[in-house]
């Protein structure tokens, strides 16, 4: 992904498309290479699904995503999640560091299939206070269910830049 110091793959729908995104096999393979050399990527919710490396959906089967976040999305039948939460990064990251807090929602009918213990949030929903671990996060991917808005944590927002800025510089410098 040249020319490129940075991605946020926001919310959607992958399992009403996954056929497309599957096939779509350059953007897969440059986002993950991208990824492999430090790109710093923010993904939320369908972004999440995406970057994982396949997605089941409503009829059963099974489609290749990107494959950068060693998990599987599987759509259900149920709505999974819906509501407020309060979460904390667990680490230090693209969008902050740990323990920065976040409000932020969360809307899915997909689980995930299996969790690698790299969480990035430890997360209370709003409404009965019920706390649990989400997402995933690396030194340069911060992905989960949870959407953010940015006006409601511009230090993330900024953090995100500064992420984006170091990147460009490094990957400059490795040019020459």
């Amino acid at each position: 992904m040249p020319n490129v110091d940075g991605l946020i793959i926001g919310g959607g729908f992958p399992e009403m498309f996954a056929a497309q995104l599957e096939k779509n096999i350059s953007m897969r393979e440059s986002i993950k290479i991208a990824a492999s050399n430090g790109l710093p990527i923010f993904a939320e919710c369908g972004g999440y699904m995406y970057l994982m490396n396949d997605l089941t959906d409503f009829s059963g089967k099974t489609f290749k995503m990107v494959g950068v976040i060693d998990n599987s999305a599987k759509m259900n039948d149920k709505l999974q999640m819906v509501g407020y939460v309060d979460a904390s990064l667990v680490n230090d990251c693209i969008l902050g560091s740990s323990g920065d807090k976040f409000h932020a929602h969360e809307f899915h009918f997909s689980s995930e299939v299996n969790n690698n213990g790299q969480n990035a949030f430890e997360c209370v929903k709003v409404r009965n206070n019920t706390k649990y671990f989400a997402g995933f996060i690396s030194e340069n991917i911060l992905a989960s269910y949870l959407h953010i808005h940015f006006a409601g944590c511009v230090g993330a927002a900024k953090n995100f830049i500064e992420s984006c800025k170091d990147y460009h510089i490094c990957c400059s410098n490795s040019k020459k």
